[in-house]
């Protein structure tokens, strides 16, 4: 039988609950359980701050080919969430990206700079307290992936999730890194200095090899291109998998033109090669996809489309 065969078999239950202002999207699978929360969430985003060549005629076309309310050709805009996955497995208590953060210095970033969001707190309402997590995996640095690894505490940057495994690939730590020793605080809009420096500092912040599994049943896969070392997550649970996307696709817009690149990407080719790649096997293994920046509804699956693919919820 099929992967694809084996995915339709799988139990799978969803729920919907406001948690302190926050919409989680919950999705079950057996003794799996994944819980969506945006740290920014449903905000509108100039199209082309995402993706430069998306204006007039342009937006018109991809606007027709993506679910409504996606794309507001009007005011050229895009709808985007910045979404962190906690993971439940019988093993252990998984954080997939750390979203934006609080008080963190941005002031090339409006939107990210100096906030107080009460992230944490809807967390820990969901009985997921900072001291419980296990692992807290950065598919990339990017400052809207790392901000939540660190909170301020008497004036000093400390690990917000105390006794966490902080997993990374390893090809994103030596990039940044080594950007950081010339470049200082101006790195990664200051999420280095702030967010993932005190890590380094207190040996806090392993790195991993990509390919490879980090817990039973969690794998951390390479998928340059956006971020030089990026990394998507694989979770095998019961009969089917579950696929946390990171940056490969930021927005359904890119599936009618896999080859629409954000600005963002630092390596457009290898980005668009890892886009396809991901896309077609996910069409054939029927995986479900957790995308990192879609609005609700977050838990779907790629299908083939007359215009290269499309995106179906559960």
């Amino acid at each position: 039988m099929s992967a694809a065969s084996n995915a339709n078999r799988a139990v799978i239950e969803q729920s919907q609950r406001d948690v302190l202002g926050f919409d989680v999207h919950s999705l079950h699978i057996g003794p799996y359980r994944i819980h969506r929360i945006a740290d920014m969430d449903r905000v509108k985003w100039p199209a082309t701050a995402m993706f430069r060549a998306m204006t007039g005629d342009a937006l018109v076309r991809a606007a027709a080919n993506t679910p409504a309310g996606m794309i507001d050709v009007a005011e050229e805009g895009l709808l985007l969430s910045f979404n962190s996955y906690v993971v439940e497995t019988p093993d252990a208590l998984v954080l997939v990206d750390a979203g934006i953060g609080n008080d963190k210095d941005r002031p090339d970033r409006p939107r990210w700079h100096k906030r107080t969001s009460k992230f944490l707190d809807a967390l820990a309402a969901m009985s997921f307290t900072p001291e419980r997590f296990d692992i807290v995996i950065n598919t990339h640095l990017h400052a809207d992936h790392v901000g939540w690894n660190t909170v301020l505490k008497d004036g000093a940057w400390v690990p917000a999730f105390p006794r966490a495994r902080y997993v990374t690939p390893e090809g994103e730590l030596a990039h940044w890194g080594k950007l950081y020793e010339t470049q200082g605080v101006e790195t990664l809009h200051g999420a280095y200095a702030d967010s993932v420096a005190p890590l380094v500092e207190r040996g806090r912040l392993e790195t991993v090899a990509t390919p490879s599994e980090i817990a039973p049943g969690i794998s951390l896969e390479p998928a340059h291109g956006h971020s030089p070392g990026m990394a998507v997550v694989r979770l095998k649970a019961e009969d089917t998998e579950v696929l946390f996307l990171a940056d490969a696709v930021h927005h359904p817009l890119q599936l009618s033109d896999p080859e629409t690149t954000s600005n963002f990407c630092q390596d457009p080719a290898m980005a668009n090669a890892t886009r396809r790649r991901l896309l077609d096997d996910c069409v054939a293994r029927g995986t479900i996809v957790a995308p990192y920046h879609f609005p609700t509804p977050v838990f779907g699956r790629f299908e083939r489309a007359s215009a290269g693919y499309t995106y179906v919820p559960l």
